[in-house]
């Protein structure tokens, strides 16, 4: 594969970098500490992907290397005190990210993303549909909820920072409400006097009325399982997103 040549390139050209930066004079002690660990990961990283690759995704590789270059030539202290050197701190960092995003590409991790995508995606239906049948001050925040919901799944699927950050926005509120619902349910179940309450609310029998309330317990305790499978599997990939 061709792009495996191009990462082992691209580690190489990250390695050559670091050594001029052991010669520069523009950094700060502290930011020269800080670029020296960011490029020795990033370097690492690519070299280690070169062994992994399944996707020969071309293109992307010589990207990644076109940068790793860019990034070398400007690593003169001529050029770092025209860049600035905030700006150079900078460009280490999102070398240091795209070294990090780039197994999703090359070595098939995309796969796992996209189970996290769809418990994210199915873990939100229940709790629409839960705060349906409970009625305006859940179906109020439900929609609320919505807008922050679409962006962040179609921003995720570009695989960009907002999507995940509004992901992390959305996800506590379902959780807690899920949890209320498991709550409640466990109770009502166990109190016939709520589940008498609940049938003539709704102008059902009994039995109804149960069957009600075990959709509530189960349509919850999903919820939560979803959810808290996507939370945690987006922490896990949330090198994926730039």
């Amino acid at each position: 594969m061709k792009s495996l040549g191009i990462l082992k390139e691209t580690a190489e050209v990250l390695k050559q970098t670091k050594e001029r930066v052991l010669n520069l004079k523009t950094l700060s002690e502290k930011n020269k500490q800080k670029v020296l660990r960011l490029l020795d990961e990033a370097a690492r990283n690519f070299e280690e992907l070169s062994a992994d690759v399944v996707v020969d995704n071309v293109e992307l590789a010589e990207f990644f290397h076109r940068r790793a270059v860019e990034l070398k030539n400007n690593t003169y202290d001529k050029r770092i005190d025209r860049l600035g050197e905030k700006e150079y701190v900078r460009d280490v960092e999102r070398i240091n990210r795209y070294s990090k995003a780039a197994p999703y590409d090359f070595s098939g991790k995309i796969k796992e993303l996209n189970k996290v995508y769809k418990a994210y995606l199915y873990g939100l239906v229940p709790f629409f549909i839960i705060s349906g049948i409970f009625g305006p001050a859940y179906a109020i925040t439900a929609l609320i909820l919505v807008i922050p919901a679409l962006l962040s799944l179609f921003s995720m699927k570009k695989r960009g920072s907002l999507g995940l950050m509004l992901a992390y926005a959305v996800i506590p509120i379902p959780l807690v409400m899920g949890a209320l619902t498991v709550r409640y349910s466990i109770w009502a179940l166990m109190n016939q006097q709520e589940i008498q309450r609940i049938a003539e609310a709704i102008g059902k029998g009994v039995n109804f009325a149960y069957a009600t309330v075990l959709l509530l317990l189960l349509l919850s305790v999903l919820e939560l399982s979803l959810l808290g499978y996507a939370a945690y599997g987006l922490y896990k990939h949330r090198h994926a997103f730039l």
